[in-house]
């Protein structure tokens, strides 16, 4: 039986909430890149704008939601000590046991990416797989991890905020400035990626500590959120959005003043997704919750099949020409590979399947 504190803790729409993120992430690795699409080019900008490379819907859905739950598990009382163990096994853990042997493959076998410094190759070993660790550039998804981390170490700092009068009178400034903020370059740093999304994490707290206010059963807020992402979208498609997709935040730090409308969408379509959730928290929704009991898993596992596939067809001399049929069936197969690994981990190593792969 769930114990009554385990159920005022469990909120099924913020579970729901999960299995769409973890989709979102999925689906922008598994689409690749615009050479992948040439020729489809116009399905590909289609897909661009409802999916968002450039801030990641599947990202800033992670980080609202970690910040709506870190303030609603830990408002009334909050143990640094506790909750930094439960990430370290529930997070920490399954990131050094994937990374370690992947650091390796690495360090021995020929790996270039955009994310390495120019003289990356002139470092020693040591210093070569503290990079890795410390960035995450040893496999893309994983500078997440190595930002995420940093969210966790400034929790106390986080958890002092969590008043009315902080989200009141200080966060409409720090919000207003991460509107003109963007990822740093190949997402190559941590701390800047932390800055930039920290005021995300922030407003799921402020979501979570007002959210008896702004969870209703009524339409009208749902509706709003939907027509104002339809807007957006609208614009983006007919070229009104002239933000450049390779702002960086390295740009801002030069002096850059950009508009970031890419991140004010994400935000659209969190609250929208939030909304919609919450009015159908009673629902049976079967798939989204086992999509967010696995998202975690799912998120360290997907990447593996979708570069072993791809370094097949590349054997193979077969390119990639995504067209929508064939992109949404490598994409179910990326998915259903993923969700099946899991599944057997889960199988196999019981209650410790949480410390391989955090699920």
């Amino acid at each position: 039986m769930v114990s009554k504190n385990k159920m005022r803790q469990f909120l099924p729409y913020i579970h729901f909430l999960r299995g769409v993120a973890i989709l979102y992430v999925v689906a922008v690795h598994a689409r690749g890149f615009a050479s992948y699409w040439e020729s489809s080019p116009d399905t590909y900008k289609f897909l661009d704008t409802f999916s968002d490379p450039s801030e990641g819907n599947g990202t800033t859905l992670f980080l609202f939601i970690g910040g709506f739950l870190f303030q609603h598990l830990s408002r009334h009382q909050f143990d640094f000590r506790k909750y930094l163990t439960q990430k370290f096994k529930n997070l920490i853990l399954p990131y050094l046991i994937i990374s370690i042997p992947l650091i390796w493959l690495r360090l021995h076998t020929p790996f270039d990416t955009p994310a390495l410094p120019e003289d990356f190759s002139e470092r020693s070993t040591l210093h070569k797989a503290g990079h890795f660790l410390l960035t995450g550039s040893h496999l893309p998804p994983f500078w997440f991890i190595s930002t995420i981390i940093l969210f966790y170490f400034t929790a106390p700092l986080l958890h002092a905020i969590d008043t009315g009068k902080f989200y009141l009178y200080v966060f409409p400034f720090i919000m207003v400035l991460c509107l003109f903020t963007f990822r740093p370059e190949h997402n190559a740093n941590p701390l800047l990626s932390y800055l930039h999304y920290i005021p995300i994490y922030i407003l799921g707290m402020a979501t979570s500590y007002y959210k008896d206010k702004i969870l209703t059963d009524d339409p009208k807020l749902f509706y709003g959120f939907l027509i104002l992402y339809a807007l957006m979208c609208v614009a983006e498609l007919a070229g009104w959005i002239t933000t450049p997709r390779n702002t960086r935040f390295e740009d801002v730090l030069d002096g850059a003043i950009v508009f970031n409308a890419y991140l004010l969408k994400t935000i659209i379509l969190c609250f929208l997704w939030l909304t919609f959730f919450y009015r159908v928290r009673n629902q049976n929704l079967s798939s989204l919750e086992l999509l967010g009991s696995y998202s975690f898993g799912l998120f360290f596992v997907h990447y593996f099949f979708i570069s072993i596939s791809r370094k097949i067809f590349e054997l193979g001399g077969i390119p990639f020409d995504f067209s929508l049929l064939t992109y949404v069936m490598y994409f179910l197969l990326i998915l259903m590979a993923s969700m099946l690994t899991v599944y057997f981990i889960k199988k196999i190593t019981g209650r410790y399947s949480r410390y391989l792969i955090g699920s």
